[in-house]
């Protein structure tokens, strides 16, 4: 089952500062902080616990605990040097860091386990663009946007519980100049759903340009994050002049996008809108002083690119030679061999490619040439035959052996036999006839004649 979670009644200054929280070292390397919860609730009720961890998740082996009563505390003491999980663990009280830092600007916004409470300036900072909201209550992002209302809020950061979940009353709000800080800070002391606001300074991060840096680096981006996403981001900085969003093979973006400007007062200026969401999630933008590294896909792009400028422009000085070759003879043919179109000389690259074009186009002009000159020839050959051919009124091939036998016939019939003779007579003249009358004649003109 998992352990009970309860509200917490102090922030982690204050029980640092009144010794309810303690520091353990020697955790087992694979204990998770629910079965440590569960240990250490045998002292009493514990308000935060929490394991350190490395950047890729691992557990450190030490752990932090703050309890609600002192008498919890007493009773995690004496766990100190005894034997947990195979390993010997070392309890102590954890003490606020109070240790001079010669990075006092880094340690200004230093957060997380021994930061001891933040000292927030009394006057306003020079460059000061940012505020702390306490007692708050439970007020959400858009609570603290109503009630700082005409103040041109940039971001609102509202702290969370890291056990339950749950807003611990105190927010970090960042305002697009110093003056409407000023116009914030009226607002000190008024009621915020049902709790009386206190606004403190906060002391504005001294992050001076890198000579030379002229790019930024977004992190912690949402999975669905688009390069139009990020330029909004940068919206009003007008030397924008490339956003590179990484992507992983699911085409998803990794939570980390880069951007590159072409003024330095905008890498400035693009650096203190960190803090800023992008899908409802905060966006951490820092300098981004290491080289931009050369993917192979951008290799690829860029000779691909260069590949479709170099084809352009190929069929551009082709497009341009062509309006030179306008005077044909009828036929088709091209003009001299040599002659170029009036204008600009052709690239020496495009001369053998221009070159191996032209003979196409000869060839493919004979052809077509070849083509109509036997299409004439079959229409005359066709024409000759038409004209060679027998008039429809001739006598057919067969015609002999019926006059044979019809001959016969006259022959035992006299009587019979002298109307077909008239009769052939008759055709002799018809067929006569028929051979004046011209070769366009249509065929069958006599048809109608021969019985």
């Amino acid at each position: 089952a998992l352990a009970m979670v309860v509200e917490r009644t102090r922030t982690t200054a204050q029980a640092t500062a009144e010794g309810l929280r303690v520091f353990v070292a020697g955790v087992p390397w694979t204990l998770d902080e629910d079965t440590l919860r569960r240990d250490f609730e045998e002292c009493g009720v514990i308000e935060d616990l929490f394991i350190v961890r490395d950047q890729e998740g691992n557990s450190k082996g030490r752990a932090f605990v703050t309890f609600r009563e002192k008498a919890a505390v007493d009773a995690a003491l004496a766990y100190d040097g005894t034997d947990y999980g195979g390993r010997k663990i070392f309890v102590k009280v954890a003490e606020a860091n109070t240790k001079a830092k010669p990075k006092a600007a880094k340690a200004e916004g230093r957060k997380g386990p021994g930061a001891g409470p933040k000292a927030f300036p009394d006057a306003k900072p020079d460059g000061c663009r940012s505020l702390c909201l306490k007692n708050i209550g439970d007020a959400s992002e858009a609570n603290v946007r109503k009630f700082l209302d005409g103040c041109a809020v940039q971001s609102v950061r509202i702290v969370m519980d890291r056990v339950t979940g749950s807003p611990r009353g105190i927010a970090f709000v960042d305002f697009r100049n110093p003056e409407h800080v000023d116009q914030a800070m009226e607002k000190n002391g008024q009621d915020l759903k049902g709790h009386q606001v206190e606004m403190q300074y906060e002391a504005p991060r001294v992050r001076p340009r890198p000579e030379g840096c002229m790019s930024v680096a977004v992190k912690k981006l949402p999975p669905q994050t688009t390069e139009q996403e990020v330029r909004r981001l940068f919206n009003g900085l007008k030397s924008l002049t490339e956003v590179r969003v990484i992507l992983d093979k699911s085409r998803m973006c990794t939570g980390l996008a880069f951007a590159e400007f072409s003024d330095a007062a905008d890498v400035q200026a693009a650096v203190e809108r960190d803090g800023m969401k992008v899908k409802g999630q905060i966006a951490f933008i820092c300098y981004e002083t290491k080289a931009k590294k050369e993917h192979p896909l951008d290799e690829k792009r860029a000779r691909e690119k260069q590949a479709k400028a170099a084809k352009a422009a190929k069929v551009k000085g082709k497009a341009s030679r062509a309006k030179g070759h306008g005077a044909r003879s009828v036929d088709g043919e091209e003009g001299p061999a040599g002659e170029e179109p009036a204008g600009e000389e052709p690239a020496a690259e495009d001369t053998e490619i221009s070159a191996k074009a032209r003979e196409r186009r000869l060839a493919k002009r004979k052809k077509e040439r070849a083509k109509a000159r036997q299409a004439r020839q079959e229409a005359k050959a066709q024409k000759g035959q038409v004209a060679d051919a027998p008039a429809d009124g001739d006598e057919p091939a067969g015609a002999g052996g019926k006059s044979k036998r019809a001959k016969r016939r006259g022959a035992e019939d006299p009587a019979a036999g002298a109307e077909p003779a008239a009769e052939g007579g008759k055709q002799k003249k018809r067929r006569k006839a028929a051979a004046a009358v011209p070769a366009e004649a249509p065929a069958g003109a006599g048809a109608e004649e021969v019985e």
